[in-house]
């Protein structure tokens, strides 16, 4: 009888990505940091797991002197941008932390992970996203960090409160015009008397702009300082921003800021309170003259608040016109424009009605035919054997055909949930959708006491 051999079959090749980051970047004397650290501890994970098919890939991603409360990371996005092109199968970390440091980043990473059917795994806190006591396990770690980096927030600031209270400076760099000495401010006779030639000519100047060239011509540049880690920061040409941020800045008056108001300090003013009157007093006068108030526009006006760039990575701020002929005019400025001056962004000044009904055009379009939102959303849901798409695909086309029954305060509230931010360019735009917005909805629509509860919206005597 002839001898048989049962062949294992050889496990699924896996490829393995290590991401690490340190916050601050020390320069590492010795040779050895953090980052080295991290990156030898992920690769005794993957070594010890080479018979389940694990294979570090030779790609490195790191970011250095990165924080992780945001996720624009020059190595997190060159990782993000192999796990769209299929390079990677799982992702190895250090630590939870050293990926992010926010529940809502977290989220919006797993999402990606699972739409390209990547894995997270952690090397000291047990952690695989390919199971699911392994994603439960990673919401409560980060919703504990997340805790726990805001209560230090609120320690800092008590901190920061009590030691103002007391006269004394609490911040890495004074404004323009002091310096440190002893922990107090003192003045600086030579910045103290640009900072009184930028309130004098403001008084006398008939033109901001003109001004800030004016500035720009003799050199003369905001605060520059460092941080404790040595980074250099400021020293750059003022635009308007760092221009109104000097004029509106009541330290010049001898105060300081903390419990939530102005108080007299014990350093000594550079500005009298002459001087500061006359100044705001311009203010005021060319704020009614322009039409633009110092206070916060109304919401109404524009949908878009808050969601809306240009392609020059600056924000589009509302704007509304002088009255004319008893109306107003609702506008998006690119920022660079009311910084610098007009015409600096490329960019053109769009009136918000245009914009909002060509974004909802483009909405209501997504709502007829969603087949653009459901390629968006994780497999794991669109795949699910419960999803019908049908049904779902049926129900955002009755919304879609009810929209314009719907109270104003209605409109809006769907209209900002389902747009994560729209970018504007010289002659186009581009909207980005809000995948949980939409996933949200999805949900609401599926529930059976939907359309209940929509006639009664409907029907509500109390909504406008």
């Amino acid at each position: 009888m002839p001898d048989t051999h049962e062949c294992a079959t050889p496990p699924v090749s896996k490829r393995c990505a290590v991401y690490t980051r340190v916050s601050v970047d020390g320069g590492d004397k010795d040779g050895f940091g953090s980052t080295d650290a991290q990156f030898m501890a992920c690769h005794e994970l993957i070594t010890s797991q080479l018979r389940e098919g694990w294979q570090p890939i030779k790609r490195l991603y790191e970011d250095k002197g990165e924080s992780g409360s945001h996720l624009g990371r020059p190595g997190l996005q060159s990782l993000l941008e192999d796990i769209r092109l299929g390079l990677v199968d799982i992702v190895v970390v250090h630590r939870l932390d050293r990926l992010t440091r926010h529940l809502r980043d977290l989220q919006e990473l797993v999402t990606i992970f699972e739409h390209h059917a990547v894995a997270l795994v952690c090397v000291t806190q047990s952690i695989d996203t390919a199971h699911s006591h392994g994603r439960l396990a990673i919401n409560l770690l980060t919703s504990f960090a997340q805790f726990e980096r805001e209560l230090i927030g609120e320690r800092i600031r008590d901190q920061r409160a009590a030691t103002r209270r007391n006269g004394l400076w609490h911040g890495s760099a004074p404004p323009l015009g002091y310096v440190i000495a002893h922990r107090r401010l003192v003045i600086d006779s030579a910045q103290a008397e640009i900072v009184r030639d930028i309130f004098r000519n403001f008084v006398s100047q008939p033109s901001v702009t003109d001004l800030v060239q004016d500035l720009a011509r003799q050199g003369i540049k905001t605060k520059r300082w460092k941080t404790k880690s040595g980074q250099a920061k400021g020293g750059r040409l003022f635009d308007k921003n760092a221009l109104y941020k000097v004029l509106n800045n009541r330290i010049y008056l001898g105060e300081l800021f903390y419990d939530n108001e102005w108080h007299s300090g014990e350093h000594d003013a550079i500005v009298s309170s002459e001087l500061w009157e006359q100044a705001h007093a311009v203010m005021a006068s060319r704020a009614r003259r322009t039409g633009v108030r110092n206070r916060t526009t109304q919401d109404d006006h524009f949908l878009l608040k808050g969601m809306l760039v240009g392609t020059d990575g600056h924000a589009m701020t509302p704007c509304l016109s002088s009255p004319y002929l008893g109306r107003r005019y609702a506008y998006y400025v690119p920022q660079r424009d009311i910084s610098v001056g007009a015409g600096e962004s490329g960019l053109p000044r769009i009136a918000a009605g245009k914009l909002h009904a060509s974004v909802w055009l483009y909405l209501r379009s997504c709502l007829r035919q969603p087949d653009e939102w459901f390629d968006a959303l994780s497999s794991t849901l669109t795949q699910h054997p419960t999803f019908d798409r049908r049904l779902v695909a049926e129900r955002l086309q009755k919304l879609e055909a009810k929209l314009d029954e719907f109270f104003p305060v209605v409109q809006k509230k769907l209209f900002r949930q389902l747009i994560e931010q729209v970018v504007v360019g010289k002659d186009s735009f581009t909207v980005r959708v809000n995948l949980k917005g939409i996933f949200d909805l999805m949900i609401e629509l599926l529930d059976e006491r939907y359309l209940a509860q929509l006639r009664e919206r409907l029907n509500a005597p109390g909504e406008h």
